[in-house]
């Protein structure tokens, strides 16, 4: 009986300090928590926001920890989210848009591709050149020109190539398509393939390549394909082959195809760092591993 008494004693010493030290945990506890959520409102009335997460680790007589983080929402809050497709979306947008109104409108309003046409012609009479034929492609060949140069580039040789022929496979179908589905007489008369503009879809497809190309190294020479987009588009009215309806929503379809095959194209070639080869040990012998990121 001795020997339980001498057992029992320690348990009935330190029982009630475990219990008494559990209480003072918790009482602290909610008094940090007390302190937390003043802090927390004191926190949003300056307009953050707060994010607590509640872990319960040992038992309900333990009171959760609560980890804060705060963050300033007002920040966010004025910060406009705009998908980059979104935004790319803009100028082809407002380009087709324009194009179309030009065809809505009374033949005799000022928007009228018919009057639009004949103020185009007062401007530049006479004009009976073939430099467009040539312009259109001139953004393009500067973009290859400048990789040849050593110029920085957004891509590498190979994906520049893959890039354009998809932009120009998707523009030719897209203008092609139209040239079938909507039958549109020229000005001059010489045919019903008016819309849209080919010549200036191609003009824009080029100019935008060179924009997401090198925009980021000097947006003068995006600026440059752009301007010379718009003089093939402007020497296609001059030379009575279209009308304002046609180069705006050519432009338009060549700059969404361009960006479009951007937004979409994953770099799967050219990449150096897509293949690891390794020596491999095993009981036996030993070799090579290799493997390739597809």
């Amino acid at each position: 009986m001795a020997s339980l008494r001498l057992i029992y004693l320690p348990l009935f010493l330190l029982l009630p300090q475990s219990i008494f030290s559990q209480k003072n945990h918790f009482n602290n506890s909610i008094a940090l928590n007390s302190n937390i959520s003043t802090d927390l409102n004191a926190l949003k009335a300056q307009g953050n926001i707060d994010f607590v997460f509640k872990n319960n680790q040992i038992s309900n007589l333990y009171a959760d920890t609560l980890v804060v983080k705060s963050y300033d929402l007002r920040t966010a809050q004025n910060q406009p989210v705009h998908p980059q497709w979104l935004k790319a979306a803009i100028v082809p947008a407002a380009m087709i848009s324009a194009g179309t109104i030009t065809l809505l409108v009374e033949r005799n309003s000022f928007l009228s591709k018919y009057t639009i046409h004949d103020k185009i012609l007062e401007l530049f009479p006479g004009v009976n050149t073939s430099i467009d034929n040539y312009l259109q492609y001139a953004p393009l060949a500067a973009v290859y020109g400048l990789k040849a140069a050593g110029v920085k580039s957004r891509s590498d040789f190979v994906n520049q190539v893959a890039i354009t022929a998809k932009s120009e496979l998707l523009m030719t179908v897209i203008v092609r398509g139209m040239k079938f589905l909507i039958p549109s007489e020229r000005p001059s008369g010489s045919g019903m393939n008016s819309m849209p503009s080919g010549h200036t879809a191609q003009a824009f497809v080029s100019a935008a390549i060179l924009q997401m190309e090198y925009n980021d190294t000097s947006p003068w020479i995006s600026f440059g394909g752009y301007a010379v987009a718009t003089t093939t588009a402007i020497y296609r009215m001059a030379n009575n082959k279209h009308w304002i309806s046609d180069v705006l929503i050519g432009a338009g379809i060549g700059i969404f195809s361009t960006k479009a095959v951007y937004f979409t194209h994953r770099y799967r070639w050219g990449k150096k760092s897509n293949m690891v080869i390794l020596p491999a040990i095993y009981k036996n012998g030993g070799g090579i591993s290799f493997a390739m990121i597809l």
